[in-house]
């Protein structure tokens, strides 16, 4: 059962649901910079700009931060709006749970900049997180996700292998006509409260001139092979849920080790709430203990695997 500070969440999503909705993009933005306003700052987190980013973009950093490890974080939206601040609440849980520096960057946004601004921007800031420490973990949540695998896939194309894990919070992968007339995004249009009056403009706008199914627009259609372990989080209510498992069944097909947590009755992105929501809180924990296996060399791949034998004659000499 929801806790009930889910329940009040979704009395305030349904109150603002009910509301007419912004007149227009600038208003839909400025009501995201009202929402990044409320945040507070986390006991053991310091949060600055990131001075070395677009305009509006922030450095998260722990107590005692390691060095080894460094997370890039980046912020859903729908291509069209968000912030970085409103992921702050997530990233300063991301880095308690993890002791890692979180970068939050910002991005050129659609339909101002289609495709590729915001991933350029993106593969910039990774650079940029690269070098606070020599392993990146690339996260985030919604268009965010889709923006995060598509850094993945793009290292992966050019050879890079400083991105050590992938994590995708209720990401929109499939940007193609079709997907928004089938499955999870039709039956689910009455549960998902926060994606209930989205259509497929999302994915014309940032599409631009490019097709759909190019596959780091849709990485759900990419190559998937070479890419580091992912973990991923969805609700079972939530009109993007099958972009979640399409990504997951065709990843485990292509050899990439994933994980993937399906959570009920939740709201789209439900993990941007944590400190606030028990269940975004609790998502953040599992989240920082995927990352701490994978920096720790504990996760189930045999190129990082640590311990045990290494050959017949050092299992002998064991015995």
């Amino acid at each position: 059962m929801p806790s009930k500070a889910f329940a009040l969440m979704e009395s305030i999503m349904q109150a603002g649901h009910d509301a007419p909705p912004p007149a227009d993009r600038a208003a839909e933005r400025r009501q995201q910079a009202e929402l990044a306003a409320l945040y507070r700052p986390v006991a053991g987190v310091r949060d600055e700009p990131a001075g070395a980013l677009r305009d509006g973009s922030y450095l998260m950093t722990p107590d005692d931060a390691r060095d080894d490890v460094v997370i890039l974080y980046i912020h859903g939206g729908g291509f069209r709006s968000g912030t970085a601040g409103v992921a702050r609440a997530i990233s300063a849980h991301l880095a308690l749970g993890t002791g890692a520096r979180v970068v939050l960057p910002e991005y050129r946004l659609a339909p101002e900049d289609p495709y590729p601004a915001g991933l350029d921007d993106c593969v910039a800031a990774f650079g940029y997180a690269a070098t606070l420490a020599p392993r990146v973990v690339v996260a985030g949540e919604s268009a965010g996700a889709n923006l995060a695998l598509a850094v993945l896939l793009r290292l992966a194309h050019d050879g890079d292998h400083r991105a050590i894990a992938g994590v995708l919070y209720s990401g929109v992968f499939d940007q193609r006509a079709d997907r928004y007339a089938t499955g999870s995004w039709v039956d689910h249009a009455e549960l998902d409260l926060a994606l209930k009056n989205l259509d497929g403009a999302m994915s014309t706008d940032y599409a631009g001139a490019h097709p759909a199914d190019d596959p780091l627009i849709s990485p759900v259609l990419a190559d998937l092979r070479g890419l580091p372990p992912l973990f991923v989080q969805a609700s079972n209510a939530e009109r993007l849920l099958d972009d979640s498992l399409d990504l997951v069944a065709r990843a485990a097909r292509a050899g990439v080790h994933v994980e993937m947590e399906v959570w009920p009755k939740m709201s789209h992105a439900w993990q941007i709430a944590a400190g606030f929501l028990p269940e975004a809180t609790e998502a953040a924990t599992r989240t920082s203990a995927f990352i701490t296996r994978v920096a720790e060399g504990r996760i189930v791949d045999g190129a990082t695997l640590l311990g045990g034998p290494a050959s017949l004659e050092e299992m002998l000499s064991t015995q």
